[in-house]
């Protein structure tokens, strides 16, 4: 079975657009995306958010000193209280930090996001940057505050990629994962380390790996395990030796990269896609699903607001 997200995407989409509508009615308000490097496939991201977000309602504006964000200059005066730092040129991190302390505070945002990675001017103050997002709008999850409320159910958040893995396993009817065995190969901070997490809430046994797990120390675990989920962005890390080819287990490639100028996953598909019950595609997969389920992060923190509160920044 290929679990595509074409069969969840319109009713998806409208359940965003109801939400858009109850939660927030007629008020104007915007997301934030700081995007201050020229890397290629974060600004393909970051345009195909802004689309998704007009789309359903959340319109975008991107702060930063790139092509992205030029089109948002010429759009200042939607929002007139922002133009100042619209057309501001972020070339030291103060500016930036002055920046989130302004969207912190300004009721019309109700996101924020930094675009990563960061150039190389700005990587050494990554996490200075991240954690003066109030948790309030911290749609990424990566501040830390959110990290640690989720961790012992205090809310229920999970950034976005972990949703989308979970959504569109719920979404097929495999989501049930008491008494299974997961392996979740790669552990970054917003997608392997979440899902490891929500994993064992929904009663799973977890196996996680990382760089320095030999690949036959990796290979010995998947092959036992139910479902394998790998998120390491190497291209075509997992084959049919990962697997006990007996059709039963569940595989989600969150990778992507190209390939000859293909897009393709961590995950050969060409070599398991018959010997496994269920995989997903790339491109097709997850990360279509990921800028719905980030958006959808927004409606989620509308929600915690008094809970944050004693958090806000």
């Amino acid at each position: 079975m290929i679990l595509s997200w074409k069969e969840l995407s319109i009713s998806l989409n409208q359940e965003l657009i109801h939400k858009r509508a109850q939660i927030f009615g007629d008020r104007k308000i915007y997301v934030a995306i700081v995007f201050l490097g020229d890397d290629y496939s974060s600004a393909t991201y970051v345009k195909h958010k802004k689309a998704y977000g007009d789309a359903i309602g959340l319109p975008v504006i991107v702060f930063g000193q790139n092509h992205v964000a030029e089109y948002d200059r010429n759009q200042a005066g939607k929002f007139d209280d922002v133009s100042i730092y619209i057309n501001q040129n972020y070339d030291n991190v103060w500016k930036i930090m002055e920046l989130i302390r302004y969207l912190n505070q300004d009721d019309e945002c109700v996101g924020i996001m930094i675009q990563l990675p960061l150039p190389e001017l700005f990587a050494p103050y990554k996490s200075q940057l991240l954690s003066a997002i109030t948790p309030t709008k911290d749609i990424d999850w990566l501040g830390g505050v959110l990290t640690g409320l989720s961790s012992i159910d205090l809310i229920e958040f999970i950034p976005a990629t972990p949703k989308a893995v979970l959504y569109l396993l719920d979404n097929y009817g495999l989501g049930d994962m008491k008494g299974k065995t997961v392996s979740i190969i790669g552990q970054s901070n917003i997608v392997g380390r979440p899902l490891i997490i929500d994993c064992v809430k929904r009663w799973a046994t977890v196996s996680s790996f990382n760089q320095e797990n030999s690949l036959e120390e990796i290979k010995t675990i998947t092959k036992q395990s139910d479902y394998i989920i790998c998120c390491t962005g190497k291209v075509h890390l997992v084959d049919e030796t990962f697997i006990r080819n007996d059709k039963t287990q569940i595989i989600v490639d969150v990778g992507y990269g190209h390939i000859d100028g293909k897009p393709v996953g961590d995950v050969n598909i060409e070599t398991i896609k018959d010997k496994v019950a269920a995989y997903t595609p790339v491109p097709g997969g997850v990360w279509p699903l990921t800028v719905a389920c980030l958006f959808d992060n927004v409606f989620v923190l509308q929600s915690y607001l008094d809970v944050l509160k004693p958090y806000k920044l």
